[in-house]
């Protein structure tokens, strides 16, 4: 065929056409032809990723190893040699429409999805409710921070998701904060709470299942209580009214001290330290 005498480049060495007007097209290591254009400029039609084939092109380069088949054409004839040439080798890309591509989620986008579906997702144990946002606060950055109820059961299923080995952009999303929920760090000890920060949001994960089973235990108090939201396109249980957390009271230490003889503080002290700033998410 006269057209594999044409001049031609590897497809990834596109700026290499020359300036000139033309018909090209798209050829494989097979020498089977899937694409047809024609261009006033060789040169500038293939310009970076501006061709409105480069998307699934350069997807199946690598498999197929295109080359880019050129003819120099006076401007005057490109619609008759175009018509010509597709007529001839009648391309499968001529003839199907362009697809759209949906760039990929980044993987700390997909990863609290994921555990936000999860956490949502009714348990043996928990058939009602296994999550819960209580609320959300502004923290000295202008943060906005989310505070999440779960279970004890449902910590594994955290740190499994910091310590993912194949995403460091997952593992590095997640932080263990430190902190003594406003008591005395000479009688205290701190606790540990997960963090996972995107996109200007920390979501901090709290175990309370103390407070979870009450919910799950009362359909009356459920039902005043909690509300749905939408939080990155996932359904969550959310706390409607504050009001709950003064109603529901939970211990903020724990019998035994430390080995240090401090005092040991439950997750619960850290709800009642963040109280005052927090808000409902459902306002």
């Amino acid at each position: 065929m006269e057209w594999k005498d044409w001049s031609n480049v590897l497809f990834s060495e596109r700026d290499r056409l020359p300036s000139c007007s033309g018909i090209y097209l798209i050829a494989d290591a097979n020498n089977c032809v899937w694409y047809v254009g024609q261009a006033a400029n060789l040169k500038n039609r293939w310009a970076g990723r501006g061709h409105h084939r480069y998307p699934q092109l350069i997807r199946s380069n690598r498999k197929l190893c295109y080359r880019i088949y050129w003819k120099p054409v006076h401007a005057n004839l490109l619609d008759e040699q175009e018509k010509y040439y597709i007529d001839l080798f009648k391309p499968e890309l001529n003839g199907c429409k362009v697809k759209k591509y949906i760039p990929k989620q980044p993987q700390i986008d997909r990863e609290i999805k994921r555990l936000l579906k999860v956490l949502n997702n009714p348990t043996f144990l928990f058939p009602i409710i296994r999550s819960l946002i209580i609320g959300e606060y502004e923290d000295s950055d202008g943060t906005r921070c989310l505070v999440i109820a779960i279970t004890i059961n449902d910590f594994d299923i955290i740190s499994n998701s910091a310590r993912k080995r194949y995403s460091a952009q997952v593992r590095n999303a997640w932080t263990f904060a430190q902190t003594y929920c406003g008591k005395d760090e000479q009688q205290y000890s701190y606790v540990w709470i997960p963090t996972y920060s995107l996109n200007g949001y920390k979501l901090e994960f709290v175990e309370l299942p103390e407070l979870l089973n009450y919910l799950e235990d009362n359909p009356i108090a459920y039902e005043h209580y909690v509300g749905v939201a939408d939080l990155f396109g996932v359904q969550v249980k959310v706390l409607k009214n504050l009001s709950f957390l003064e109603q529901f009271k939970m211990e903020e230490e724990y019998n035994f001290r430390a080995f240090d003889g401090k005092k040991g503080l439950t997750k619960a002290a850290y709800i009642n330290y963040r109280k005052p700033d927090l808000k409902c998410l459902l306002q």
